[in-house]
């Protein structure tokens, strides 16, 4: 089956169709099972959708807008065009309605400035599930006085990508690091040198570098020592500091001793399920007891921990999950991070083919939202991916007083990030320009090492 479009942005439209049915390609030769026609007249923008017999059209006047604002203006409306075409094919509603973008909070506070009531739009042009505008509203409540642009301030990011064994789910540009062992070394030389240029540049313009957020990969798939010579680079105090320790298997009292004389507060031990058979068939090479023991060991220290958990997990029933999510609130950690899981490319998952078939996957996460608010935890982030189950999403719960700052800065894309290490993207933010720009690492290993001054060049320049 064939889409075909003539607006100028066809993925847009594309990836709504692709909420409904599977299979569907975009046309290259003018003709479609599916289309959607847009019409220009003047400022006027109208859109007219055909599946078979069924029709469905909008339009909207651009009059006084300017060019960014009439493109939001154009996708957004092409997109509702194309929804309303196939709810009345399908008789089937979307939880996020119409949206296909990662971060519906940005929406919200960008509907919110322009003087709209966004839950109302939410709600009646975009379909959104009033459970959905609801805990956007919850999460932009949570944010309140976090939420802000800081001039002269950045976050830094660490990327590691190394990991003891690579998840079924991954898609990341991770290598196991027994399989790379002959890289390790050089990585972490240059990347104590890109650290520690760096922190020189920042300084040198007047940066202050609020959050520090080492991720991967699995940082602590690092020996000790390795862990301690990049962190001896990092000479300054962040408000937050933050290491992914992930993997439980990666843990022990070495690693965490090293994390607490640096000064890092926050850590993540990433459990995804606590059951046994289900971590067995995702390739995690750990218990459902190295989890307790870890985390167990890790409470002695003075970090926030976190937990991520996975709905839609191979071989994990409704009931396995709701375990899962009740061991977590159990375990008392500081947030938990409820994750829908995404068939993404580059994962063995998805190269298996693997089908979600009848998994519950909206129950159990209605099951595990429910059980956090009960348990006290407040939803304070939130974003979408491509391929999700269900057009479903990704929510950080805390306690109150304990949220990830690093993740509301760059789920909302509010504060600069400066990147070091793989796969790292580096950004600035103009708020005067509503505006990101962006200079990237390589993704591989081996390109890192042999051309990162390169790299640094192009980083230097996006905050010059």
């Amino acid at each position: 089956m064939k889409l075909y479009t003539n607006f100028i942005y066809p993925t847009e439209v594309h990836d709504v169709v692709k909420l409904f049915l599977d299979g569907v390609v975009l046309s290259d030769d003018g003709s479609g099972d599916i289309t959607l026609v847009e019409y220009v007249d003047d400022t006027k923008f109208k859109y007219v959708s055909t599946f078979f017999a069924r029709v469905a059209q909008t339009e909207v006047d651009t009059a006084g807008l300017d060019e960014l604002q009439q493109v939001r203006l154009r996708k957004r409306f092409a997109k509702v065009c194309m929804y309303d075409l196939l709810v009345k094919v399908t008789g089937k509603h979307m939880p996020w309605g119409s949206l296909t973008g990662i971060r519906p909070t940005k929406l919200a506070r960008q509907l919110a400035a322009e003087g709209q009531d966004w839950q109302q739009t939410f709600r009646g042009l975009l379909d959104v599930s009033e459970q959905k505008t609801n805990l956007v509203a919850d999460i932009l409540t949570e944010q309140g006085d976090l939420y802000g642009y800081r001039a002269n301030t950045a976050d830094m990011y660490v990327g590691i990508p190394f990991c003891v064994s690579r998840c079924s789910y991954c898609s990341f540009t991770s290598g196991e690091i027994g399989k790379m062992k002959k890289y390790v070394l050089p990585y972490v030389a240059e990347l104590k040198r890109e650290l520690a240029v760096t922190l020189k540049f920042a300084e040198d313009k007047g940066i202050t570098l609020r959050n520090v957020y080492f991720g991967g990969g699995t940082p602590t798939s690092l020996s000790a020592s390795q862990l301690d010579e990049i962190l001896s680079v990092i000479d300054i105090t962040p408000t937050e500091y933050t290491v992914e320790a992930g993997r439980p298997d990666t843990i022990d009292k070495d690693k965490l001793d090293v994390l607490a004389a640096h000064g890092v507060n926050r850590i993540s031990i990433n459990p995804q399920t606590f059951n046994q058979s289900v971590l067995d068939t995702i390739g995690r090479r750990h218990t459902v007891a190295d989890i307790y023991d870890k985390y167990n060991l890790a409470r002695k220290y003075d970090f926030a921990i976190n937990m991520d958990l996975i709905a839609g997990l191979p071989g994990e029933t409704y009931e396995m999950f709701c375990h899962s999510v009740e061991c977590a609130v159990a375990c008392g950690a500081d947030n938990i991070t409820v994750h829908t899981l995404a068939l993404k490319h580059g994962s063995a998952l998805k190269e298996q083919n693997f089908a979600q078939g009848q998994s519950p996957v909206a129950k159990m996460v209605e099951f595990a939202h429910a059980a956090l608010y009960a348990a006290g935890y407040i939803p304070y982030y939130m974003y979408r991916q491509k391929y999700m189950s269900d057009n479903l999403e990704n929510v950080g719960f805390t306690k109150p007083g304990k949220p990830c700052l690093y993740n509301i800065d760059i789920m909302e894309e509010i504060s600069d990030i400066i990147a070091c290490g793989t796969n790292a993207i580096s950004k600035r933010i103009s708020v005067e320009q509503n505006r990101i720009e962006r200079a990237a690492n390589p993704k591989d290993v081996i390109t890192y090492i042999e051309r990162l001054d390169d790299f640094l060049q192009k980083k230097f320049e996006l905050f010059s």
